[in-house]
């Protein structure tokens, strides 16, 4: 059974910097929310996610069913200047039973999208979350 619901409610963090801009993501925090039930957290240090690098955070147990939305709190470093955090938020897609997500940090032409936020301190970066289904 648990290899069936593998996925559910993944989260891929992804960083889409350049070596350049010497950021990598160093720790996550993931809410992830259903509808009548008490949020599942998980959270992950230690890391070093740099510039084109990904990593994938399944939940752990899995849900019977994917999240509706999620919550992310990513720690960032950038080169010497230290280090801030940075919020995102990603609704579930209809087209996506299993609930997968993306959040991440780019840098951005001047231009915020939709869903995506400015990191505080950093307005050369931004950062988003989406669904990935």
């Amino acid at each position: 059974m648990r290899g069936l619901l593998t996925g559910r409610g993944s989260v891929r963090v992804v960083n889409r910097t350049s070596a350049e801009d010497r950021l990598s993501v160093v720790a996550v925090a993931v809410v992830r929310q259903r509808a009548g039930e008490t949020p599942h957290t998980d959270a992950a240090f230690g890391l070093d996610i740099g510039a084109e690098e990904s990593v994938e955070l399944d939940e752990i147990p899995p849900g019977i069913e994917g999240p509706e939305a999620i919550e992310v709190l990513l720690r960032l470093r950038i080169g010497d200047q230290g280090t801030v955090d940075a919020y995102a938020t990603a609704v579930r897609s209809t087209a996506d039973p299993a609930a997968r997500f993306e959040v991440g940090v780019r840098r951005h032409d001047g231009e915020i999208g939709d869903g995506e936020d400015a990191v505080s301190g950093f307005a050369e970066f931004a950062v988003y979350g989406l669904p990935s289904g």
